[in-house]
């Protein structure tokens, strides 16, 4: 059984062919293009082009399942107007490209279909209670409750990233002050690193090679090399960056009571460095019952999160008609 993913972001667009078994069988990407019949035609070329290099047609593939970034009508299949996509508003992509490509297609938000490529393949396999926090430019989860994906009334479950952490915290991208978002997002730590240290050029930053002296350089990987080389103010900020972490995983972990918890991109690339801290605060945020019964992981996907959450959206629509059964641990 062989599934079509399409990851959609901002900055690329990933096409990607997968089997049964979460065996990636080719892929290909562009980068976005701010014209959205040329990305639609890329689609639909790269598509039939790694079909072909299987000794297949699209027609023999069982799905096609699409990740976007929010927000989105998943009742009519349509990308609205997000602020990272130059696309415009009320996109019929799920219809276009079941046109395009002659086969079902599935529309799904990116942060629910990472938590069911984790569910499938990943760190959550065999479970049926998982959470997977995306950890990127900023932060959401995608909810598994009792082998189910948790949409809520329009769709938008899981806004994990916006649970208010502090009422006097920092003003988030949201509008809000003090969301798990504005503390551990990757563009709110960017924005919080080039305002204090615009005016120090001397500071020890600078002089990190990822930086190079710009303080457009300054991001989350130029903080996770300060740490590395123990600048005290790196330290400072991680020593937040985990606690704030801790506070809102326990809040997850409250909320929904999963067997796993799966960390995203950023905790992926952080490692121990990361999980170490995490592991000894979470206790402060949980109760025993939670903390004994969650695992949390880093993802186990890695890399292949983008190309197989597409995948996972076209067989989790198998799943849910009965033609599919994902595998067990």
């Amino acid at each position: 059984m062989n599934v079509l993913g399409i990851d959609i972001g901002g900055t690329k667009i990933a096409v990607c062919l997968a089997n049964d078994k979460g065996e990636i069988l080719g892929s290909a990407r562009f980068p976005s293009t701010s014209r959205y019949e040329d990305a639609l035609a890329n689609i639909a070329f790269l598509a039939r082009d790694l079909a072909s290099k299987q000794g297949i047609t699209l027609q023999q593939v069982d799905a096609c399942g699409i990740s976007a970034p929010g927000p989105l009508d998943l009742t009519r299949g349509m990308l609205l107007r997000s602020p990272n996509m130059p696309w415009g508003d009320q996109i019929p992509i799920q219809a276009d490209l079941e046109k395009a490509l002659g086969i079902p297609a599935i529309l799904e938000n990116d942060a629910n279909a990472g938590a069911l490529a984790e569910w499938f393949f990943g760190s959550g396999k065999g479970k049926k209670n998982v959470v997977y926090l995306t950890m990127s430019t900023g932060v959401g989860a995608g909810v598994v409750a009792d082998g189910h994906l948790l949409h809520g009334v329009g769709g938008n479950a899981g806004e994990m990233g916006h649970i208010i952490l502090d009422i006097h915290g920092p003003l988030c991208n949201c509008g809000m002050r003090g969301c798990l978002e504005a503390y551990t997002g990757g563009r709110a730590i960017q924005q919080r690193m080039q305002a204090y240290l615009k005016d120090k050029p001397n500071h020890a930053f600078f002089r990190l090679p990822c930086v190079e002296g710009k303080v457009e350089n300054l991001n989350f990987k130029a903080l996770l090399e300060g740490v590395r080389e123990r600048i005290p103010l790196a330290l400072e900020w991680w020593d937040e960056f985990c606690l704030r972490l801790a506070q809102g995983v326990g809040a997850v972990a409250t909320s929904f009571n999963p067997e796993v918890i799966v960390l995203g991109t950023t905790a992926y690339h952080s490692g121990d460095l990361l999980m170490e801290p995490l592991q000894r605060l979470l206790p402060r945020f949980m109760w025993k019952e939670y903390y004994t019964t969650c695992t949390v992981r880093t993802s186990a996907l890695g890399l292949r999160i983008g190309e197989l959450a597409g995948v996972s959206v076209g067989f989790y629509a198998m799943m849910e008609k009965g033609l599919w059964k994902p595998a067990q641990a």
